[in-house]
């Protein structure tokens, strides 16, 4: 059945027609797993960017955002760190801190990757909703930084806990001088704000034995462990 066919959203939601798959997050210092990504899979869409642009157009993203995290965090030990994707807009949403409430039971290692997909309009007040779930003992990702409308700005301005620079800069880091000049330059950055740099999208071991020389603290991609299924 397809969404084409009459599916609607309240059933895909109400029914949680929908898993998530676990990616390993390592600290490369050590070669432990530091944590797991919790990444969305639907049957119904090819990719969860199109669920997720459907709840959009449906106005619904903070209802499949929360209920996405809710059961993430439910498949997975508080003993390891939880890296869950939520939007700018759910964070900004009235409803979010009594959501809070409702998993604070199971608040502990959590990591809140703020997704970029979406643009941030508000950045005072998704400052402000930071400073609230670091409060609330939360930490905070940017996800995918270098991709789309993310900046230094947003960075020294949100002052997230950890830093995710997205795929593109892995992919042929062992031979690529600029790409190497821009991590250390993060890394500066981190190290001055006491924030953590996660590389997304190591592929090549070549590429990670640089990533790992250059300083940067956290790897994340396929040649490290590909998203799988909690059971596994």
């Amino acid at each position: 059945m397809s969404v084409t066919n009459g599916m609607l959203l309240d059933d895909i939601l109400r029914k949680k027609m929908f898993h998530h798959v676990y990616q390993p997050i390592y600290a490369l210092e050590d070669w432990k797993v530091f944590g797991y990504e919790a990444l969305l899979r639907c049957k119904f869409f090819q990719n969860p960017e199109s669920l997720f642009q459907f709840a959009m157009e449906k106005n619904r993203l903070y209802d499949l955002d929360t209920c996405s995290v809710q059961l993430a965090l439910s498949s997975v030990k508080a003993s390891y760190t939880r890296f869950v994707n939520v939007y700018p807009s759910t964070v900004l949403h009235s409803f979010f801190p009594d959501f809070l409430n409702s998993i604070q039971s199971s608040n502990r290692n959590i990591v809140f990757e703020i997704n970029e997909a979406e643009k941030i309009s508000d950045m005072r007040s998704l400052r402000r909703a930071i400073i609230f779930l670091k409060d609330k003992g939360y930490t905070v990702a940017l996800d995918d930084f270098g991709k789309g409308e993310s900046s230094l700005q947003t960075v020294i301005e949100l002052e997230p806990d950890f830093v995710k620079l997205d795929r593109y800069f892995a992919i042929d880091l062992a031979v690529s001088k600029e790409k190497q000049a821009v991590i250390q330059m993060l890394l500066d950055i981190c190290q001055d704000k006491n924030m953590k740099f996660i590389l997304e999208g190591i592929e090549e071991p070549a590429d990670l034995a640089v990533a790992k020389a250059l300083g940067v603290h956290f790897g994340q991609g396929y040649l490290l462990g590909k998203p799988i299924p909690i059971t596994e």
